[in-house]
């Protein structure tokens, strides 16, 4: 059987992305580069597991490996946009305060 990782790893990730909606849009490049840079590892794992050379078993241990790695590069997506959140917020409130202190 014929495997390419490139085309799963694209329907898995547009699958997981429609599913979460917008909040999906939002990471969607992110997770894509992610999977991108791991395209070569995920692609070995899966050859080695369909040769016989590693057991499900390994599969599985090296695959949560890579998850954790894929999980600390989106980690940087999650403070950046904590980061934006916080400057718009505090915009909103500078704002706020700047008009009530001008109807004064």
């Amino acid at each position: 059987m014929e495997f390419d990782i490139a085309k799963t790893l694209q329907d898995v990730s547009g699958q997981v992305i429609g599913e979460l909606g917008d909040a999906g849009n939002a990471f969607a490049g992110e997770l894509g580069k992610a999977f991108a840079e791991k395209q070569q590892s995920l692609a070995e794992l899966s050859s080695a597991y369909l040769n016989g050379e590693i057991d499900e078993a390994e599969l599985k241990q090296e695959l949560a490996r890579e998850q954790k790695v894929i999980e600390a590069q989106l980690i940087t997506l999650e403070i950046a946009a904590k980061a934006a959140i916080q400057k718009a917020v505090n915009g909103v409130m500078d704002g706020l305060v700047s008009t009530l202190k001008g109807a004064l």
